[in-house]
């Protein structure tokens, strides 16, 4: 048997959809902005700290990027 939608109902799949879509950007967009101002934070405490030489700041500029790159590893894993 077919069941034919109505207007009214594919208007509704429509608007939900697009309703869906918003929220799903914007839960993204949430996500992407918290992910970012943690990185700058990192980045900022090291900033902040009294560094004694340019070579005692490559290190902790390479601590960072090996816990960046760490986290990048775990999150393919997870399969994110």
């Amino acid at each position: 048997m077919l069941i034919c939608k109505s207007v009214e109902e594919k208007t509704m799949d429509k608007s939900f959809a697009e309703e869906m879509r918003k929220r799903v950007e914007k839960e993204l967009q949430d996500k992407e902005l918290a992910v970012v101002q943690y990185w700058k934070e990192e980045a900022e405490k090291i900033l902040r700290k009294p560094s004694e030489s340019l070579s005692a700041l490559q290190v902790e500029l390479k601590n960072l990027t090996s816990r960046m790159e760490t986290r990048l590893r775990t999150l393919k894993k997870s399969g994110c």
